[in-house]
């Protein structure tokens, strides 16, 4: 028998009998239906069961290997991060050392030019934000250090990474020398003098 009225495929209303689009039933077992039903004399509502059940969360399986999975490829990836920050603190440091030598260098270089003087000198680069890049200067025109007394003078420039702060050159922080060999002209006593 048809229904009184029918809403909608989903949920469906109906009075005294049945909705075709909820159970469509042939029409000898309709009117068995339609009698057991006959008794409620109200609006009957007719839910569709989804042949999908709604999942509300994950198994502990689930969650367990996703977690192995981010960590397997997090792991890896976090530890390469480091490494090339470490990397790149210690190629910044080496560039420090060898940029501050370059200018302590010529610095001295200008020094035995003008004045032709021999000695040591200590420091570090406060002045420029850099306190624990400290160096180390010697001149000296002897022979032992490979100069000739009067003509030749060996100037050494080090530059090192004072990681302690102790104020001396510890076998494992970065260093870098400098080396080079100034000979005594009149011509850069003459330069330094004008």
């Amino acid at each position: 028998m048809p229904s009184a009225f029918c809403l909608s495929p989903r949920k469906s209303y109906f009075f005294l009998g049945l909705c075709a689009h909820a159970h469509p039933f042939r029409a000898a077992r309709s009117a068995e239906v339609w009698l057991r039903n006959m008794p409620t004399l109200g609006l009957q509502t007719v839910r569709r069961r989804s042949k999908r059940t709604a999942r509300s969360a994950y198994s502990m399986v689930e969650v367990v290997l996703a977690a192995s999975i981010c960590l397997t490829a997090l792991v890896p990836a976090l530890k390469a991060l480091r490494d090339g920050i470490t990397l790149g603190d210690i190629i910044d440091t080496r560039h420090l050392l060898l940029t501050y030598g370059v200018s302590k260098m010529e610095e001295q270089l200008a020094i035995v030019g003008a004045a032709w003087t021999t000695g040591t000198a200590t420091g570090n680069f406060a002045s420029d934000g850099q306190a624990s890049i400290r160096y180390s200067v010697a001149r000296s025109d002897a022979v032992v250090d490979g100069g000739v007394v009067g003509k030749l003078m060996v100037v050494t420039v080090t530059t090192y990474s004072d990681d302690n702060s102790n104020s001396t050159m510890d076998s494992s922080e970065a260093r870098t020398t400098l080396t080079t060999k100034v000979a005594k002209l009149v011509s850069y006593v003459t330069k330094a003098g004008s």
